[in-house]
């Protein structure tokens, strides 16, 4: 595999994180309208993990390879995980972090859309998501300040 066929894997799978994560956590909030942000970020995500899944060409013969823990990547990851892990009691807190994370990940997708390595589907898969995330993480960040 290629590092770009990597890098489009492990954001793939981080964006598989993020789906788990704003999942569990749209049904723990007791809030209505925090709980339909939390939705639609996974809803946002769900749809960039399918098209960009449908975007990678098969590699055959050849053994998933482990994603790498190091790096942006790797600590985006890891970041949904303790989320999900150690939920926050204060939600200025919880909301600090998410907003954290997600701007992680808008600028790491900001990336993709300027890296030529990529397709030009891929390019524009990546840039249709920050456009969506960017309305989410403003909502996001509404939270936090409201919190």
């Amino acid at each position: 595999m290629t590092d770009t066929t990597n890098s489009i894997s492990d954001l793939i799978e981080i964006s598989e994180d993020g789906i788990a994560f704003y999942e569990e956590a749209a049904q723990k909030v007791k809030d209505k309208k925090l709980s339909t942000l939390f939705t639609r970020l996974a809803k946002a995500k769900s749809e960039l993990a399918a098209e960009l899944t449908g975007e990678m060409k098969p590699v055959t013969g050849k053994k998933k390879v482990a994603r790498k823990t190091d790096g942006p990547l790797g600590e985006l990851s890891k970041a949904y995980a303790g989320l999900r892990k150690q939920w926050p009691e204060s939600g200025a807190e919880r909301y600090t972090r998410m907003a954290e994370v997600e701007g992680a990940l808008q600028l790491t997708f900001q990336k993709v859309v300027l890296d030529r390595d990529h397709s030009f589907v891929v390019r524009v898969l990546a840039k249709q998501y920050v456009s969506k995330a960017e309305v989410l993480n403003k909502e996001l960040r509404a939270c936090q300040r409201a919190a």
